[in-house]
């Protein structure tokens, strides 16, 4: 590594990053020629192939992505030195920011964020990382991502800040009454269900019900969120959602929500991100302005 370009280690990482020498190119703003020639130095500096032709593009060998694990966090520590030598302005940046989250955060976060982030910084792109939690923190350590906000604890992020605290509650038809004023257990386990992947991130609940050996009555199964307020109201179904997310469906929807018939812990949702010191000034803004949109 004795000597290294920079500019080499740029172009590698882009290419690993979009898995092809032309969208490379398009990133890094130069010719396809410019990025093979760059990736024709490193593989004879560090005598390997670093990528192979295949189907789905350029494929890293062993070596590669060793290469791009260790680089990736250098050049993102050079990269904030040489930021926070800089005076950002959110007006005038158009830079790119990636915030990862669930369909439920897209349903409920999104908007104000997405208020704050256009009243901020009108030029620049936000971009959406869809949730898969068992990635999140692999994200962060590379730095495909910004942050990251969730309900469950990212283990390996580095840092987190508490947004605020939630509880699980049962989303039902408005049209379904209880024989109390309070859901009970029995009924609880009658009614059909709708459960959600726990690739979302929210499998809580489903843990403290195996715990307590309660079994739902589960008759459909999805990966998403967003359609559940529309098959609740219109179906005598039962969904178990956050308090804010069901305050949110009965806006929307004739349903309504009940306390969950069983003891189930609270939860904090939290902003997780990575990033030792220095810490570049825009990321920095961009943390603290999702933080204020959702506190």
């Amino acid at each position: 590594m004795t000597g290294m370009d920079l500019n080499l280690l740029r172009a590698f990482m882009t290419i690993y990053e979009t898995g092809s020498l032309t969208r490379a190119a398009s990133v890094l703003s130069v010719t396809q020629p410019s990025v093979s020639y760059a990736l024709g130095r490193l593989r004879k500096q560090l005598s390997d192939p670093l990528f192979i032709r295949s189907a789905d593009g350029m494929t890293p060998t062993r070596r590669a992505t060793e290469l791009f694990e260790t680089i990736k966090p250098a050049i993102a520590v050079i990269d904030a030195t040489v930021e926070t030598g800089r005076n950002f302005d959110p007006a005038s940046t158009r830079h790119e920011f990636r915030l990862c989250l669930s369909d439920l955060g897209e349903l409920t976060f999104l908007p104000p964020i997405l208020r704050a982030f256009g009243s901020e910084a009108p030029n620049a792109t936000l971009e959406i990382i869809p949730m898969k939690i068992d990635s999140v923190s692999e994200w962060l350590m590379r730095g495909d991502i910004d942050a990251a906000v969730a309900s469950v604890p990212i283990e390996g992020a580095e840092h987190h800040e508490i947004l605020f605290e939630d509880r699980y509650v049962c989303v039902l038809p408005q049209s379904y009454t209880s024989s109390s004023e309070s859901l009970t257990l029995s009924e609880f386990a009658a009614l059909p269900h709708i459960a959600i992947d726990r690739s979302s991130g929210h499998y809580q609940v489903d843990r403290v019900l195996e715990s307590m050996q309660i079994k739902r009555r589960v008759v459909l199964r999805l990966h998403h969120f967003s359609v559940l307020p529309q098959i609740v109201a219109s179906n005598d179904y039962a969904a178990i959602v956050p308090l804010h997310v069901a305050e949110l469906f009965a806006s929307q929807q004739p349903v309504n929500f009940h306390e969950l018939p069983f003891q189930m812990p609270a939860f904090n949702v939290s902003l997780y991100w990575n990033g030792a010191a220095p810490v570049a000034p825009g990321r920095t803004w961009f943390r603290e302005m999702i933080a204020d949109a959702l506190k």
